[in-house]
Parts: structure tokens; sequence; C-alpha cells
């Protein structure tokens, strides 16, 4: 039995005193709301209502049921109403779950502006490069970068990703741009402890890896950076991590004029949420204000 329907239609009827009557202002049919309140009468073990050909008359069962039923429907309705207002009006927990090194650079610095703006939605951050479940984490919204997988989560893309060999100035000025993946492979690489690190997977997938003479592998890809700057190989990094670094010459990028040294599928920077038929304001703004912030093509160097 639908107990919200049921309510509904036992208030309408005790309102009306006749279920033909009730019917009309619900939208149903007399059937419908004389078989709400058999059912109602069967679950509570008590008749509701006397009959008579004319009208309906509550009994006593029915006079205390209805008191009770009116506050719970009341209470429903404020709920509803708050709820919807939560939709009009930014507030409550936002729970973020963002990639760290990203949220370091370009998502922490916007913080203080967008509660500001914003001052009764509290935010909670999960630094967190792996791959989890929103719903069972009870995340609203999440950061993620590369390829998106095929998911029932709703997207928006925040920007392209572009990724740039790195190398500091001195490793530069110590070896030539590399001009194929063979020469590439012969030089001291900076690589991710993941199998889908993108310079493991152009090197092992053409067999490469095994001719390198210096292979340094770090999960954490600020430490990438930092090991990329201090002349330990060569590191491909993302533009929105690299290009600040390579704006102070602290680091190089090689662009050589030839063909590029590796093929990737395109990747992104993606907002990902729950889908619901209503995404909440508290979502809706923070996706809005970021986009605002760093504009649809974001020049990294100047924002880190």
């Amino acid at each position: 039995m639908d107990y919200f329907a049921a309510l509904t239609a036992f208030v309408e009827a005790a309102q009306t005193s006749n279920f033909s009557s009730a019917a009309e202002h619900l939208g149903i049919k007399a059937s419908t709301v004389s078989r709400y309140i058999r059912d109602l009468e069967q679950d509570l073990g008590i008749a509701l209502f006397n009959r008579s050909t004319r009208k309906l008359h509550l009994t006593e069962g029915g006079e205390t049921f209805l008191a009770r039923a009116r506050v719970v429907l009341s209470e429903l309705e404020q709920a509803k109403a708050a709820t919807s207002a939560l939709n009009q009006h930014p507030r409550g927990v936002l729970k973020l779950n963002l990639p760290p090194a990203f949220c370091r650079l370009h998502v922490l610095p916007l913080l203080k502006d967008f509660c500001a703006q914003y001052p009764e939605i509290k935010l909670e951050l999960v630094l967190d490069n792996s791959t989890v479940n929103l719903i069972d984490a009870g995340v609203d919204l999440a950061i993620r970068i590369g390829t998106l997988a095929e998911s029932g989560l709703k997207a928006r893309k925040l920007a392209d990703e572009h990724m740039r060999l790195c190398v500091s100035p001195q490793f530069a000025n110590q070896q030539p741009i590399p001009t194929n993946l063979s020469e590439l492979s012969r030089l001291p690489l900076i690589l991710g402890t993941s199998v889908h690190d993108p310079l493991t997977l152009i090197t092992d997938s053409r067999q490469l890896a095994s001719k390198t003479a210096d292979i340094l592998r770090i999960s954490d890809l600020e430490a990438r950076l930092i090991a990329a700057k201090q002349g330990l190989g060569v590191a491909l990094l993302p533009d929105w991590l690299a290009d600040a670094a390579i704006r102070r010459g602290e680091l190089h990028s090689w662009q050589p004029e030839r063909e590029p040294l590796y093929s990737a599928p395109p990747t992104a920077i993606w907002f990902v949420y729950p889908p619901k038929r209503i995404v909440s304001s508290k979502v809706r703004c923070f996706i809005d204000f970021v986009l605002a912030q760093l504009g649809p093509a974001p020049d990294w160097s100047a924002l880190s």
C-alpha cells in the first residue's frame, strides 16, 4: 500500500464526507479512494468511517487517526518545502572528492572566495586519486582526470588536458631532444607506478622499457614533477601541473618539430556527480563558480 497516497485520500474523504468528492479533488477514481480506505482499515484493524447512503461519518478511531494523519501530511509538506528551498538557496554540506595535486593547485586557491559568496555551504574535501563509488561514499561532486569510463554518472567537462614531456634545464643542456621512442627509451625516465601511466604505456607496449638504462617510478604526480626539476629524468606531465614550472624556467618542455614522440587518446578534466533528476543548487553553484574562475580554456601557467 502507498501509505502517503492512502493518508491523503483518507484526509480528503474525511473533509468532504464523500468518496466521490474526494476522488474528484485528487484526480483519481472513487474506487481507488475506497480501496485506500479499506486498506487503511485493514492495516489498523479498526473502522475509520460509518457509511450511510449519502454521507461518511468518522468513527471515534477515525477522528483520532485524522488528527495524526493531518500532522504527518503537514510535516511531509514542510519537509518537501525545506528540501525545495535547499535547491533554490544553496546551503548544507557539499562533499567533494578531488585529485590531490589538482586540488592543491587549482581548487584550494578558489575556496576563500567561494565560501565568502556561499556562506551557508559547508565544504568537506576528500583528496584521493582512486575512483570511489560516489553514491556509496556519499559524495556530491568529484573531479576526475583522464578518459571517463562508461558509468551512470553525470559529467561536465572542466577543461581539456594536454601532456608535456618535461626535463630540467640542466638535463636539456646535456641531452639532445629525442626524435623517436627508441631514443627516448635510452634516457632516464620518471614513471608512475600504475600500469596505466602514459609514459609506461608508450614504452612497455612497444617493448622499449627493457632497453631503458634508468627508470625511477613514483606514485605521486607532484613528486614526479619535483624529480624532473631535479634532473632525475624525463617525465610526462599534464599541462595543469607542469605549465607554471615551464613558464618560470624550472622545466623545459620537449616539443620536437618532427612527429610527436607518442600518441595518446585525448583526455580532459571532468566534474562528475550522481545522476539525479534535479541537480542540487550547492553542486550546480560550485561547478559554475569554478568554471567562471578558470575560464573555458584555462592558462595553467598563470593559475599555479
